[in-house]
């Protein structure tokens, strides 16, 4: 067992009948122990002798094996003033809706049958008017750990072995804000696994993961605190650089549409530059810089150009003209449902010659 996993005492768990609630010690495994997979940008934070996982994007993952009937999860509400969501679901079974409004949540607290389960964490969403770049962090997930039936154990998860990884670079539209109502700043609203981006991924058999922010561009700071694209790729947070090595094997880039004050000159010479520094960070990553999903836009001939000015042979303009029409959006800039799904099926019939590609070289 791993000098990360303890012993706790005092912990609410179910008995055996599942019925009757008793108290017992249980399995403590810190979220930093190798046995659990991290999907997305995650960064270590520290607080007193504590270190929890941090992300502040939605669409973030964690994967694990264990041991047990019981697992509920830990977070670190300190300074969060938002109620963040998140879905769990345990062998291969339906997604579990779930609000972070208290630091200990037990996920299934019927029980689950004896034996080894596989268990994911997906962030739903995140509150978009609240700070996600500064320190304290007011919109984030702070996961400390999970707590197991005693004498549980928790192992690797292997499922995320052999398959291509695939990110995502966006706004709002990518973190999959507005996709419920017209309201795209609500945490109701916003679903990262019904985005066009999670959808791509999903269908395409890869590891995904969105690095959205609202309000963003590639010049055009986040209204909370969040900088442009080109200043923000190489960070999770403010103090916590992302690990790149070895970077993703495809990265999607949906940026430009609140760039539209930018001139064109300017944005176009910004998205080169912004392309050097993925290519500098990200040396064997295949990127596709696509047309910003809206019914006219002046910056796409900009995106066109800076591909075109790199000249990398695996940089890539995806010209989304066509895919999408007016009743796509909910508030006129932000996809709904249907929208989200059409323009998943015209990138994922882009991508797939790629990740065919991909997958006949590795496996």
């Amino acid at each position: 067992m791993c000098a990360s996993r303890i012993i706790v005492g005092l912990s609410l768990f179910f008995s055996v009948a599942g019925l009757t609630p008793s108290l017992a010690q249980a399995t403590f495994v810190s979220a930093t122990d190798p046995a659990i997979s991290y999907v997305g940008r995650w960064g270590a934070v520290k607080t007193g002798n504590q270190t929890s996982m941090v992300t502040v994007n939605s669409s973030s993952q964690i994967y694990a094996r264990f041991t047990g009937r019981h697992v509920a999860g830990l977070f670190d509400l300190d300074k969060i003033t938002c109620l963040e969501q998140i879905v769990v679901k345990v062998d291969n079974g339906g997604w579990k809706l779930l609000t972070l409004d208290k630091p200990r949540i037990d996920f299934f607290p019927a029980g689950l049958n004896e034996g080894t389960h596989h268990f994911e964490i997906v962030v739903k969403s995140l509150d978009s008017k609240a700070a996600r770049w500064l320190m304290p962090l007011q919109s984030a997930v702070k996961f400390r750990g999970f707590e197991l039936d005693p004498g549980a154990e928790i192992e690797p998860e292997t499922i995320l072995q052999g398959r291509a990884r695939l990110e995502f670079l966006g706004d709002s539209i990518t973190q999959g804000d507005g996709i419920e109502g017209t309201n795209a700043a609500s945490v109701m609203n916003g679903d990262a696994l019904a985005s066009y981006a999670w959808l791509t991924g999903e269908s395409l058999g890869t590891i995904h993961a969105q690095i959205a922010f609202p309000g963003q561009g590639v010049l055009t700071s986040d209204s909370r605190e969040v900088p442009p694209a080109i200043m923000s790729f190489g960070w999770n947070f403010a103090g916590s650089p992302a690990d790149l090595s070895p970077g993703p094997d495809f990265l999607v880039v949906n940026l430009g549409l609140n760039d539209n004050g930018i001139p064109s000159n300017e944005f176009v010479q910004a998205y080169v530059e912004l392309l050097h520094d993925i290519r500098e960070r990200c040396p064997r990553t295949v990127v596709f810089a696509v047309r910003p999903y809206s019914v006219g836009h002046q910056q796409d001939d900009g995106i066109a150009s800076a591909v075109r000015m790199l000249a990398d042979p695996d940089v890539h303009y995806v010209d989304s003209t066509g895919w999408l029409t007016e009743s796509d959006f909910t508030d006129g800039t932000h996809l709904n449902v249907v929208g989200s799904r059409k323009a998943a099926t015209h990138l994922e019939a882009r991508l797939r010659p790629y990740i065919e590609r991909w997958n006949s070289e590795h496996r």
